[in-house]
């Protein structure tokens, strides 16, 4: 065996434990994240649930507007606490904290992934219920039964607006939170390999 080898398998060993400390430190800095997220996304479903209770308070006082206000209710009283139970679902194998090794950690680090990946999944959901809602509305609107014509364009660029920079968002976080995944997959392999091969 040369020399050259023999620094090349030590400089990529000292390479390898370099991520995996800096994978590691990022980790004990972003402790708490995942918690504030669901915190956040929590938070979220609570006001939708309010704005449901809102809008049925206001169908049942506004007979203009009484189909729109009832179906926007049924939407958010319904959806609301679904999608709150799957996102809590999702993220909470992600909350969880091991002893901290770095195995432990890099273990940890890829159930954040599973968790945020699932998450998105959810978010998508989102989308395409604000999406079938709009539709529904635009139906209803051309059968005759609500009459909201400069509610509906405000509703739409809006719930359009929203949705596009959700997914383009979604989309970029997906990317990143795919590649921690790898590399913490990788990561951790690398470490086990090397633990099964040191003498005991």
């Amino acid at each position: 065996m040369n020399d050259d080898f023999i620094c090349s398998l030590q400089g990529d060993w000292q390479s390898q434990q370099h991520d995996v400390a800096k994978v590691v430190r990022r980790l004990r800095r972003n402790r708490w994240t995942p918690h504030i997220v669901l915190g956040g996304e929590t938070l979220i479903c609570a006001v939708a649930l309010l704005v449901g209770l809102w809008f049925a308070w206001a169908a049942a006082h506004n007979e203009q507007h009484q189909v729109l206000l009832a179906l926007s209710a049924v939407v958010m009283l319904l959806t609301a606490p679904v999608l709150c139970i799957a996102i809590v679902i999702a993220r909470r194998p992600g909350l969880a904290w091991d002893a901290e090794t770095s195995e432990s950690l890099l273990s940890v680090g890829i159930r954040r992934a599973e968790s945020s990946l699932r998450a998105f999944r959810i978010g998508r959901w989102h989308i395409a219920i604000i999406a079938a809602f709009v539709i529904t509305l635009w139906v209803l609107e051309a059968l005759g039964f609500i009459h909201a014509i400069e509610f509906l364009i405000f509703y739409t660029v809006v719930c359009l607006a929203v949705s596009v920079v959700a997914w383009i968002w979604m989309m970029w976080r997906e990317r990143r939170v795919r590649g921690e995944y790898a590399a913490c997959v990788h990561l951790l392999a690398t470490l086990q390999v090397d633990n099964d091969s040191d003498p005991a």
